[in-house]
């Protein structure tokens, strides 16, 4: 073994520091080149060939390019973003066609929340590489982050133009198209897909869920054999057995079950599927052969028992699952199942013996939770809210079983039976629980704006957006506030946009991207907006009486009026469910008083 002091060492590694500073300097080419002499002085590069700048001229210095990026994939893995972004766009400098750091600005700019400049920088560089289909993909993806579907779309029929052998977009698109719910759009697309590639094991799966949606059976089922051909497991041969059970095909069903089997005898959904069949078929002895064999078979026959309960309360036959655990429970208590029957007892209207069954729930059984759910529900629905409040207060007392949901719901149930201070000493105590719950304080937030203290709701709302900025419901307050108050209608207009991004098929978010267009003078805007809101929340007067202020605004005025009388037969019925709380009685004259002064010939 070989001894080396400190000393040499040091030096050695000194020497070593400054060979690699050479190399990088050598390799970056983002200043004048140098060399360094033993002693560590800086003295001009020599060389007896004459230095190329040709490529320092034209700006593409492929060594600076490198330099940079790894500086910014460094502080990309740092989570250091903005310094990520600023060496990526020095990289760029140095080289402006590398494509892969191109591709990469994007994917940061998303992460700092900046969409919109990641939009344009894709779209510019595609302006001058229009066949790159990678950064097309790309630019779907961030259409679709920021809830732009029909443009992500747009990009992905692009693609299929430019290279019509690949499906991936194809199949892309109709994902897309199937959450927007334009299911012929997306069989088109799947269908496209076959076209290429007759034997895509996706595009088949996903048209065979499609057709069998639609009850269109034998379709669905030829596509769903296509697939098992491609690819066989379990899971599909089960769906395809269920279709085929719905078309009471049971002895094709049958033989797919014993299929299964016949592969993993343990199968229990296929053992719990063959004994309905034979059931449907009137079968009782093979049925009943059947069950005593599961149970048998498999580790946990309490279980088998469960989950043939649960396929009657699936296919809605109450009767017998609840005749079922009755007897279950006979043999065997279990919070699991005295939850589940209390639950369909529930939905029988059989409300004094659910109070019956949740008694029985375990407090430390992880059903618990779920049945102080149902337990408040039902003595709502038998009006006894003071019992209701009490088993809530009971289970905050108890600090193992607390949680924000709990406070929520006594909150909520506080405020139904008219005790206000008592609703909001509840928020409070939640808060001193949970200080950072975004939905205790969205809920708290809701609760102060009906009791008309605005500022202190907005404050509220305001701080949920500081701890997350994608919250959609805080987003959509702060907007419609400012937009009802016409006060920073431009940073309403983005508040709300933003939200109807995150949730496009809000019906209350349209109505208040709709309001604030109103607001601006943007009548044709509101009016589609207000439009799409009706259609999406078609039982909220409030959004209905937007439109016919927008109708009126439009020159509508029979428009705005039959839109006015709809409103007003809504609030007319909630006057009659609440028993009269006042607010809607004073919306109410307020229509009224529209609608005379329309048919009498007033100006608005």
């Amino acid at each position: 073994m070989l001894y080396l002091n400190w000393t040499d060492f040091s030096s050695r590694k000194l020497k070593m520091g400054l060979l690699l500073l050479a190399l990088i300097t050598g390799l970056g080419g983002c200043g004048q080149h140098q060399a360094v002499d033993h002693t560590g002085q800086e003295v001009a590069a020599k060389t007896d060939k004459p230095v190329d700048t040709s490529a320092q001229k034209s700006g593409d210095d492929r060594g600076c390019s490198y330099f940079h990026f790894l500086w910014g994939r460094h502080a990309e893995l740092a989570a250091e973003y903005e310094k990520a972004l600023a060496a990526y766009e020095k990289s760029l400098q140095c080289k402006p066609d590398a494509e892969f750091v191109h591709r990469k600005i994007p994917l940061l700019l998303l992460r700092l929340n900046r969409g919109e400049e990641a939009i344009l920088r894709l779209r510019q560089y595609l302006v001058h590489h229009p066949k790159d289909t990678i950064s097309r993909m790309l630019l779907a993806k961030v259409y679709i982050r920021q809830g732009e579907f029909q443009k992500a779309a747009a990009q992905y029929r692009r693609i299929h133009q430019l290279d019509a052998q690949d499906t991936t977009a194809l199949l892309l698109l109709s994902e897309l198209y199937l959450a927007e719910n334009k299911y012929d759009m997306a069989k088109t697309a799947l269908r496209d897909v076959l076209t290429v590639d007759e034997r895509s094991y996706s595009a088949h799966l996903l048209l065979a869920r499609l057709l069998v949606a639609e009850d269109n059976f034998e379709a669905g089922q030829r596509h769903y054999e296509q697939a098992l051909d491609i690819t066989w497991s379990e899971g599909l041969q089960l769906e395809l057995a269920d279709v085929l059970t719905r078309q009471k095909k049971y002895g094709q069903a049958v033989g797919l079950y014993q299929e299964i089997l016949h592969h993993d005898e343990q199968n229990e959904e296929a053992q719990v599927a063959l004994i309905h069949i034979y059931l449907l078929q009137g079968k009782e002895r093979k049925a009943i052969a059947e069950l005593q064999r599961l149970k048998e078979s498999i580790k946990n026959p309490k279980q088998a028992e469960l989950t043939i309960i649960r396929l009657y309360a699936r296919w809605e036959e109450y009767d017998k699952a609840i005749a079922s655990l009755e007897e279950f429970l006979q043999k065997y208590e279990s919070s699991e199942a005295r939850y589940l029957l209390a639950a369909l007892r529930f939905q029988e209207g059989q409300y004094e013996k659910v109070l019956l069954d949740l008694q029985k729930v375990d407090h430390e059984a992880t059903e618990y939770e779920d049945s102080l759910f149902l337990q408040v529900r039902t003595l709502k629905e038998l009006n006894r809210h003071h019992e209701a409040v009490q088993a809530l207060e009971s289970a905050l007392a108890q600090e193992e079983g607390r949680t924000p949901d709990l406070y929520i719901l006594l909150a909520g149930i506080y405020q139904f039976i008219g005790q206000v201070e008592q609703c909001r000493n509840t928020f409070q105590r939640a808060l001193e629980v949970y200080p950072e719950d975004e939905q205790v304080l969205y809920e708290y937030g809701l609760f102060l704006d009906y009791r008309g203290e605005q500022d202190a709701a907005l404050e509220i709302m305001e701080r949920i957006i500081a701890m997350d900025s994608e919250h959609a419901g805080a987003l959509n307050y702060v907007g419609y506030t400012w937009a009802d108050k016409k006060k920073n209608l431009t940073e309403a207009l983005q508040y709300i946009s933003r939200a109807a991004k995150l949730k496009p098929d809000n019906g209350y978010i349209r109505d208040s991207l709709g309001w604030v267009h109103y607001q601006q003078g943007e009548y044709e805007k509101a009016r589609k907006s207000l439009e799409m809101a009706v259609e999406l929340a078609p039982d909220d007067p409030a959004i209905l009486d937007h439109l016919a202020e927008t109708y009126l605004a439009l020159g509508l005025p029979e428009k705005a009026k039959q839109t006015w009388r709809k409103a007003l037969d809504m609030y007319q019925e909630y006057k009659e469910e609440q028993a009269g709380k006042g607010k809607e009685d004073q919306e109410s004259k307020r229509i009224q008083e529209k609608i005379h002064r329309l048919e009498t010939g007033e100006s608005k």
